[in-house]
Formats: C-alpha cells, sequence, structure tokens
C-alpha cells in the first residue's frame, strides 16, 4: 500500500498552523466496526495501529511525524485501526494463554457451573469487596456464554467489511504494513466438558506450519507478526488434576519454518502447575531476532511466570541458536513480591516494555494489587553481547500520572520511545474497597528527538488532557479516552473511548470539560465504549505551558456506568485486555 509511506508536502503547512498555541494535541476519529454481525455488541475496543511502511530508522520519517505543520493530513487519516468488539464480559481473556495471565494451573476455571472459583481469584490477587457480589458473578455470566458455545468476540479491521468470517470468537493482536492482522479465532463449536477445544487458533499473513513439533496442535495464538516472521505459542492437551487443561511453548514462524522454545524450567509441570511460555513482540536488528514475551521458571517448587527476551544469532530460523534471558527486577521468587510478569513489547532501540502483577503475599501497595508497567534498557553493545538494565518502573519516573501503587496495562512503545497504555486514574484503596477508574496515557520515555518530545514537554500526560482546548475541542469533548493500545511512528493511536450517547444512542458532549465530567447529566446508562484513533495536530509549539490545557476535576464523584455494564466491569474489561504490541 505505497499510498501509507510517510509523506511531507508543503500543502498542509497552513493548515491548523493559527490554533496550535492553547490547542489539543490530538483529534479524536471514531472508528466503527465493520463486517461484524452480533446485534447485541455492547463494546467496541480499538485494539492495534497500522504501522508506518518502509521505515528502517526514525529519521527517514521526519523527527515529528504526523505533528509537523507539513505533514499529509489524508496520510495521517488513512492508518487503518483494527479492533474487536464484545457482547458483554467475555469472563476469561481470548488471548491469554492463561486465565488472568498467572493461572497455569487452570484452577480458577473449572468447569462447576458456578462463580466460586472466580471470587476466590478475585479474593486473591484484586482484594475488591465487591467480589462475591458483582465481579465474580458478572466475570462467570460472560465466561458462561462462552461454555454455552455463545460468540460474543468478533472482530474488525477499519473499512473492510470482509476480513473475517467472524462465525465464532476472534479477536485482534496487531495488524502489518499491509493492514494485515494477527490475532485468534475459535474454529468450532464445543460444549462446557471441552470448551478448550478448538478455542483459540491463530492466524497471520505468515501461517502457521501446517506440521506442528510434539502434538503441539491443541491451541495457537498469534500475537504479532512483522510480515516475514510471526511470533505466539502452541498447545499441548494436557490434562491435570482441575481438568483438560494444556502446555503452552513460545513459537516463532516464517512460511517455512517454525522454532518452539523449551522452558528454561525443563520440566513439563509440578504438581498441577503446568508449564506455558509466549512471545509477545519481535525486533530484527544487528542480523538478529529479539523476541520478548515470558517463559516458565522453577523457583521454590514453583513453575513461575517471568518476563522474558529471546535473541537468536541469526535471522534464518533454521539452525539459529536461541538464548532466552530473564529480565531483572521481576523474576518470581520465594519472597513471592510478583505473581506473574510478561515483556509485551520491543522497539528498534531495543528497549523493552512490560509488565508485572504486584502481590507481596498479599500485602498490597498503596492500597491496591497493581499491574505495575516497566521499561528494562539495551545495554548491550550491539554484536557479540546483548543485555538489557533491571526494570525501571513507570511509577517510579517521578511522573505525576503514575502515582506509588498505580496499576495499568501496557499498550506499545514507537521507536521514538513512546509508551501508550492505561493507568489508573484515582488513588482510592482497591483492597477492601472498589476498583479506581482507568485512563488512557501516553509517555516520551528517554525520547530519541528532542523536538518530538518538546510537544509533550517533556512528561506523561493522560490523553484526554491532549483532547481539550482548539478547533477539535468540542468535537473530541464526546469522548474520554479509556485505553491505549497501539502506536505507530508517526504519532498515530490506536484506543478505546467511553462516548457520551444519550437513550437513542445519538452522541452528545459530556457535560462539562473535566476529567469526571458527567455525561448526560448521570442519567441512564447512555456512555458506551467505542474503538477511536488519535490523529495528532500539527503544531507549530507545544513546548510551553500555554500549549496544552489540562482538563479540570469536579469535586462530586462522577459514578458512570456504560452500554449497561457497571463501572467496575468497565474497568476489568480493559485490565484483561492484555495487548501484545
Amino acid at each position: 500500500m505505497s499510498h501509507l509511506k510517510f509523506k511531507l508536502t508543503s500543502v498542509a503547512a497552513l493548515v491548523l498552523s493559527a490554533t496550535s498555541a492553547n490547542a489539543a494535541l490530538y483529534q479524536i476519529i471514531e472508528v466503527e466496526p465493520v463486517g461484524v454481525s452480533l446485534t447485541d455488541t455492547t463494546e467496541v475496543y480499538g485494539e492495534a495501529i497500522q504501522p508506518v511502511s518502509n521505515l528502517e530508522t526514525v529519521d527517514e520519517l521526519g523527527s515529528l511525524g504526523c505533528f509537523d505543520t507539513s505533514a499529509d493530513a489524508g496520510v495521517c487519516e488513512s492508518y487503518l485501526v483494527a479492533g474487536d468488539t464484545r457482547d458483554g464480559i467475555e469472563g476469561v481473556s481470548f488471548r491469554e494463554e492463561v486465565a488472568f495471565s498467572l493461572d497455569n494451573s487452570f484452577y480458577y476455571i473449572q468447569t462447576d457451573d458456578g462463580d466460586d472459583y472466580f471470587e476466590s481469584y478475585c479474593y486473591r490477587y484484586l482484594g475488591y469487596s465487591t467480589c462475591e457480589d458483582s465481579w465474580a458473578p458478572e466475570q462467570w455470566s460472560g465466561f458462561s456464554l462462552e461454555r454455552n458455545d455463545e460468540t460474543v468476540a468478533q472482530a474488525f479491521i477499519e473499512g473492510d467489511d470482509n476480513a473475517f468470517d467472524n462465525s465464532y470468537n476472534t479477536v485482534i493482536n496487531s495488524l502489518t504494513v499491509e493492514g494485515k492482522a494477527a490475532g485468534n479465532m475459535r474454529t468450532g463449536a464445543s460444549s462446557q466438558s471441552d470448551f478448550q477445544d478448538n478455542r483459540n487458533e491463530a492466524f497471520s499473513p505468515v501461517p502457521l506450519p501446517e506440521q506442528l513439533p510434539d502434538d503441539y496442535d491443541y491451541q495457537s495464538r498469534a500475537w504479532f507478526t512483522d510480515g516475514t516472521f510471526t511470533v505466539g505459542s502452541v498447545s499441548k492437551k494436557y490434562t491435570n488434576d482441575n481438568g483438560n487443561s494444556y502446555l503452552s511453548k513460545a513459537a516463532i514462524w516464517s512460511e517455512t519454518d517454525i522454532h518452539t522454545f523449551d522452558w528454561t524450567a525443563s520440566r513439563e509441570k509440578d504438581g498441577d502447575q503446568l508449564s506455558q511460555s509466549s512471545l509477545r513482540s519481535l525486533k530484527q536488528k544487528n542480523e538478529k531476532i529479539y523476541a520478548v514475551g515470558y517463559d516458565t521458571y522453577y523457583a521454590d517448587s514453583n513453575l513461575n511466570m517471568n518476563a522474558s527476551i529471546f535473541v537468536s544469532d541469526s535471522t534464518e530460523l533454521d539452525g539459529a541458536v536461541w538464548s532466552t534471558l530473564p529480565i531483572n527486577g521481576v523474576q518470581i521468587d520465594s519472597d513471592r513480591i510478583y505473581a506473574n510478569s510478561v515483556a509485551t513489547d520491543i522497539n528498534s532501540n531495543l528497549v523493552v516494555l512490560g509488565q508485572a502483577k504486584h502481590y507481596n503475599d498479599r500485602n498490597p501497595e498503596n492500597g491496591a494489587y497493581p499491574d505495575k508497567i516497566f521499561v528494562a534498557d539495551y545495554t548491550g553493545n550491539n554484536s557479540s553481547s546483548d543485555t538489557w538494565s533491571s526494570v525501571k518502573f513507570l511509577n517510579s519516573m517521578g511522573q505525576s500520572i503514575f502515582f506509588n501503587g498505580a496499576g495499568g496495562k501496557a499498550g506499545a512503545i514507537n521507536n521514538f520511545n513512546e509508551i501508550v497504555g492505561q493507568i489508573d486514574s484515582q488513588q482510592n484503596r482497591e483492597e477492601n474497597g472498589k476498583q479506581r477508574r482507568r485512563r488512557g496515557f501516553i509517555y516520551p520515555y528517554d525520547p530519541v528527538v528532542s523536538d518530538r518530545a518538546d510537544i509533550f514537554q517533556n512528561k506523561a500526560w493522560l490523553l484526554d488532557d491532549l483532547t481539550n482546548g482548539g478547533e477539535y475541542s468540542d468535537a473530541n469533548n464526546h469522548y474520554r479516552i479509556y485505553d491505549a493500545t497501539d502506536i505507530n511512528d508517526a504519532g498515530v493511536i490506536s484506543a478505546t473511548a467511553l462516548k457520551c450517547t444519550n437513550s437513542s444512542g445519538e452522541s452528545l458532549s459530556y457535560d462539562s470539560t473535566d476529567h469526571n465530567s458527567y455525561c448526560n447529566g448521570g442519567v441512564g446508562n447512555t456512555e458506551k465504549l467505542v474503538a477511536v484513533k488519535l490523529v495528532p495536530i500539527p503544531q507549530a509549539d507545544s513546548s510551553s505551558d500555554e500549549g496544552i490545557v489540562p482538563r479540570d476535576y469536579i469535586n462530586e464523584s462522577a459514578e458512570r456506568q456504560g452500554a449497561g455494564l457497571g463501572w467496575l466491569a468497565l474497568t476489568f474489561l480493559g485490565w484483561i485486555s492484555f495487548r501484545r504490541k
């Protein structure tokens, strides 16, 4: 798709140049799901953005990307968003190898026709006061739909009515330069006793080889593809005391070869715990392949899922020698500080992005058990030695939005080191309390190009602060950015937003521009989740305080509901929607 090459033109130089001061940094464009047949769709999620094409180094793009006053507005708006819909709560993520990203014994999804195990998980790892009355019943209700062979998730690519069959549950994890998707789907009907059968089969423009090693053809997942290689996992059916389960191995494949990774733990099981591993993203550099995800390690009589980096000595799968490196600072050991960790993305600077689930033997951090977002910097020599720093947590970097104990979700990091994701925007106590509200964010971490970081004043922001003010402020005020899932090198972001509507579904502006403004006077369940893309608005100068207009907060609590779901359900849906990228 040659028209998607990033171009700089002189035609657009005058566009918005007069409104760049005291203006929003992004225009919000809603993306309609197409090719979706579910009539009761209650949520639409933006999951991935089309990458910039033919990019070898960030210098070829132009330092400001779509923020440049000479950027081609048509090109900037044309990057495709892919996403998926939900007809109610999914209960157990369709993406993750194991439930809640940590249940490698398959204990919490025992099929006993009740929500007791979900409630047990909630008490142990979330601590909400609502576990029994609302959280567990809501999650179990969604899980039951799947067990009863209901289709509740369908996928879409912007503007393509025929991208997917969508007969069964389908989710998207990433897009290629050509606009092709990688993800996984159910491939056939099931019953309550064998709902795991056919639950996940990878799809990608680089398909899995027909013959998989050692019976690892039970399930498969594709998390990311660069068009040459696809990474994810393949699984083999296995039975433990909790029923029909499976082992998973991290996998990378091309059109002709596949490599699966043996676990560092060197064992399939320990008691009911079953070894799992997965790759979530990759980067080719230095004539090597760098992939990230997690692996299983044996420590303190447990099989632990630890964030890991997988490095090859060649870009040829056949015959390549691989090394698996645990990421320092988030390993699980006898102190049980973390329940699991995973690396979700890696960029051309070999900066790794990930998250770790705080547990600390049931001792909360600032009143919560957060998923803490981290980065690990490359410290090798780009040749014979590949090493990374210990993790640095975002909530220890002095950025005001990343407070102590803030939980979040790692979305993506582009080649400008711009990180997007989701973070707590409230500081109430979650243990024996309610779940915090969450919002999408962007953070220009360790800037590659100073002029580009200056646009953000070298600070992390809730994206709602960057959609306020200027020409698009009124239109943008119909939305609040709930989660930022992906960002390309042009600076265009895929996201999920809360949209204010009336009882007839007509779009409304929020009652004020405040972060926690009411929608429609707080009457009725009139907010809904929609997929959006955030397109940068060309900026002449945003480096001063006058260039960004943060939203205020109102004192009264705007307790929200959306699309018929309680706020707790909405926030949890975002939490379990772990992004590869």
